[in-house]
């Protein structure tokens, strides 16, 4: 009886031990790597306009210079071409700026479409339009298809808004 008590007292003492040690650790890394308060307002800005009231304005958030010329937006890559569970497409900007992709297609050789929605892709960027169906995020699209678009020796096509060429891409 006496050795089963030992047992259970050093049964506590390590679940103790334990639950110290790993609260300490969790402590240091969250005084080490502090997250931002999601409940914290965005301060507005605040302008003076000639009649002297008040008004909030974004006008002081700073634009993107947007490329108009000399844009290098190149298809990277096919993966997966013929299984819709993993087939997409990644397109990467080695522009030396941002440019507005908005209205640009993925086109392949049957002419089936994706049109781009709003999108803005940052120099060095890039982003993956995947086949299947899914919801968009900031660096994957879906083209929401019932079957795999892209085959094996077909020919991937980027065109911007007004329909020209922009880059192309032969799946192996």
């Amino acid at each position: 009886m006496k050795s089963n008590s030992r047992l259970i007292l050093y049964i506590l003492i390590n679940i103790l031990i334990s639950a110290v040690t790993t609260l300490t650790v969790l402590w240091i890394w969250e005084k080490a790597h502090p997250m931002p308060d999601p409940f914290q307002p965005i301060p507005a800005t605040v302008n003076q306009n000639t009649e002297g009231t008040e008004n909030n304005s974004l006008s002081d958030i700073p634009s993107i210079d947007l490329l108009n010329e000399n844009i290098d937006v190149i298809i990277r890559t096919v993966v997966g071409a013929g299984d819709l569970t993993v087939e997409y497409v990644e397109i990467f900007n080695q522009s030396n700026g941002a440019v507005d992709m908005t209205g640009w297609q993925l086109v392949d050789n049957e002419d089936q479409r994706f049109i781009f929605p709003t999108l803005i892709l940052n120099s060095g960027g890039a982003i993956k339009v995947y086949s299947k169906n899914g919801n968009n995020t900031v660096i994957e699209l879906y083209w929401q298809a019932d079957a795999p678009v892209w085959q094996s020796g077909e020919t991937v096509s980027l065109l911007d808004s007004s329909s020209d060429l922009i880059a192309t891409y032969s799946i192996p």
